[in-house]
């Protein structure tokens, strides 16, 4: 079966390679399927671009990668499903095909998501070991409009097509390669959408020799794309050794939690060439135990040279001036290279911070966006804290600076 896979993200501040889709095609290629990728991030005419690839590739089904619903900062953001909307129609009605929908974006209300878009599947989760079950019966009449939960097992680990992905635009944009050593997160944050999803951790051989492959194609700068690298220690330690021991020539960032770390880890992270971490910390009910894990990531990884961006979300139900003021005087302390405050809040349906804050109608009375969908697909924020507030507390402060004003990342600004 030939499967057209569809990257529609276009955002590009910056942009980023559709490492989903290439995992899917290599998988799609071991069972005897043929695909192709069409990337349409740097498209200048979308639907010219996409009728050159159907009529090039001559697709039985296509499949539509949904990175996010939206760019998730209030000031500016950009909702994303409706172009996507537009392209599965498009598709639809000229073509007459079938579409399948996948990606991160989907986890956030699956059912309505894919009702939105008006897709004939959604697959929630990891697709790679689902997506061929999936192409057997989608042209079963009585099962279209469903939706099916992935599943990783890293016993039968598929590689990658980059092949089928032009890099060198992505570079001119300022975007770079990636990896992932897992799937899933065991961390219970309460607006995380990630949060408290099955931990599976690819074979350590397996992630060296895609790396590998990366390489040999002249890839050398890497963003990992793991939720947060140290979901457990002794893997990344194993993980860092099994890379230093490599060889390999390269640089890349991670995404860490306050927990998990240990000098050695900070020194095999420096030796196989990261030079930056950005650490995830929030204020959410958090104990003096936090508190003491942020200040020591930070200051475990400054004498190996490895610079620190931290993402700080606060402004949480029940919160207050002080407790912001607390933070920054930690971060004033400890002293990472800069600190990104967010305090627009992106709300899901799914989540408990949610429910804590439809239940108390004075809380709802600091929502902001689209506040009459129910889905919560549309974007809802919550906002306990203005940014005019956020400055004022910050008081000129260069190493804090308030998230959503500018575009951008951490390995394109530190």
């Amino acid at each position: 079966m030939n499967v057209l896979l569809i990257n529609p993200n276009r955002y590009k501040s910056p942009p980023v390679p559709p490492i989903g889709l290439e995992y899917i095609a290599a998988c799609l290629k071991k069972k005897g399927h043929v695909p192709s990728i069409a990337d349409l991030t740097f498209s200048e005419a979308i639907y010219k671009d996409i009728d050159g690839a159907v009529g090039s590739f001559t697709p039985d089904i296509v499949g539509i990668t949904v990175r996010n619903i939206d760019a998730v900062l209030y000031h500016t953001n950009e909702f994303f499903l409706d172009e996507i909307k537009d392209i599965i129609r498009y598709i639809r009605s000229r073509y007459g095909l079938k579409v399948i929908i996948g990606g991160a974006g989907i986890s956030v209300n699956p059912e309505a998501t894919r009702e939105y878009l008006t897709a004939d599947c959604a697959i929630v989760g990891p697709a790679e070991h689902v997506i061929n079950e999936v192409l057997n019966t989608i042209h079963d009449p009585t099962i279209s409009g469903r939706v099916i939960q992935g599943i990783f097992s890293p016993e039968t680990p598929c590689s990658r097509r980059p092949d089928l992905v032009d890099y060198r635009k992505y570079y001119e944009e300022g975007g770079v390669a990636g990896f992932e050593t897992h799937k899933g997160c065991s961390s219970s944050c309460v607006y995380c959408l990630e949060a408290k999803t099955r931990v599976s951790f690819k074979r350590i051989g397996d992630v060296i020799e895609e790396i590998r492959g990366m390489v040999e194609r002249g890839h050398d700068h890497f963003h990992l794309c793991d939720s947060e690298f140290n979901e457990s220690l002794d893997y990344s330690l194993n993980f860092c050794s099994a890379l230093k021991k490599s060889g390999m020539p390269m640089k890349w960032a991670v995404y860490m939690k306050p927990w998990n770390s240990s000098e050695d880890l900070m020194r095999l992270l420096k030796d196989t060439g990261v030079y930056l971490i950005t650490l995830s910390a929030d204020s959410w009910q958090r104990s003096p135990e936090y508190r003491s894990h942020v200040e020591r990531i930070i200051s475990a990884a400054k004498p190996f040279g490895i610079k620190v961006a931290v993402d700080f979300l606060t402004g949480f139900p029940y919160e207050n001036d002080d407790t912001v003021l607390s933070w920054l005087d930690l971060f004033r302390g400890a002293g990472p290279d800069s600190v990104g405050i967010n305090t627009y809040i992106r709300l899901y349906a799914s989540l408990s911070l949610t429910d804590i804050i439809l239940k108390d109608r004075q809380l709802r009375d600091h929502l902001l966006g689209n506040t009459h969908d129910t889905t919560f697909i549309q974007p809802v924020f919550y906002n306990h804290i203005s940014k005019d507030k956020l400055i004022q507390l910050i008081n000129g402060d260069p190493l804090f600076r308030v998230e959503g004003v500018e575009r951008g990342v951490n390995y394109s600004r530190v």
